[in-house]
């Protein structure tokens, strides 16, 4: 692949760093996925790329481990303790399935990069679901009288004293087409009136997911014991609850590397 010419497809800062390394990623993955363009044969009729294709899209490795290494630079630069959680994924992941998008099926894209990820909000929310469910009977009003808990997650009256961080994909990161198959799309649309019935015809819709990928996960804290305890929460998280949606089909699951 060709270095680009132009900042067309990274922001100007971003560009520059790249233009002067000999990583060769051109293409921003974020806008080609999220840009629709006019299909050909219809005029009137805009069509995004879930097709075969656009899970062939390939990131230059030299990209995504930059990414890393400048990500962990940075993290050593801070006074803080640090844990880092690698993870690959058992099968597959995905995260914003329904946020806007001109397809209605989304995905959690950096803006920047251009790479799949996990938002630290969200792994800071799976954790600490995942922990009221296990450890205090699913109740909320149980966890919240635990220090321990309060003092990793927050409250509304306190800051939490762990800091969630994104969660970055390392090595390749590798995408698969996948299908929902809403059998009762009258129903769905017009419930009221329409009721679910065998005789609806299925619509399928594609999504797109990350497969078989690994991720680095980090969390920061100036408390150390408290960093050991939310360190082994997360890994219990990722590894059994999962991130992201339809978790209960088996996507998001972790195994620890």
């Amino acid at each position: 692949m060709r270095v680009p010419q132009s900042n067309k497809y990274f922001p100007k800062d971003t560009y520059n760093i790249l233009k002067s390394t000999d990583i060769q990623q051109t293409d921003n993955f974020y806008y080609l996925f999220n840009t629709p363009r006019i299909a050909e044969k219809e005029e009137n009729k805009m069509e995004i790329k879930i097709n075969e294709k656009i899970q062939e899209f390939k990131w230059d490795t030299k990209f995504i481990n930059y990414l890393i290494d400048r990500r962990i630079s940075n993290i050593k630069k801070l006074d803080e303790y640090v844990k880092e959680i690698e993870a690959k994924l058992r099968w597959r992941l995905v995260v914003g399935l329904s946020g806007i998008h001109p397809q209605e099926t989304s995905m959690t894209l950096h803006h920047i990069y251009g790479i799949p990820y996990i938002p630290g909000s969200a792994v800071k929310g799976i954790t600490r679901q995942w922990i009221i469910l296990k450890n205090f009977d699913g109740k909320e009003e149980n966890a919240l009288r635990n220090e321990e808990f309060k003092n990793i997650f927050g409250t509304q009256q306190q800051a939490g004293k762990i800091v969630f961080m994104d969660a970055y994909p390392v090595g390749d990161i590798k995408l698969s087409i996948d299908i929902m198959n809403p059998h009762y799309p009258d129903y769905y649309t017009n419930p009221a009136k329409n009721p679910p019935a065998d005789w609806q015809s299925p619509t399928p819709i594609k999504f797109l997911t990350v497969k078989d990928t690994k991720f680095k996960f980090h969390l920061l804290s100036k408390d150390e014991n408290l960093l050991e305890k939310a360190c082994e929460w997360l890994k219990d998280a990722i590894t059994h609850y999962g991130v992201g949606a339809k978790t209960a089909l088996g996507y998001g699951i972790f195994t620890l590397q």
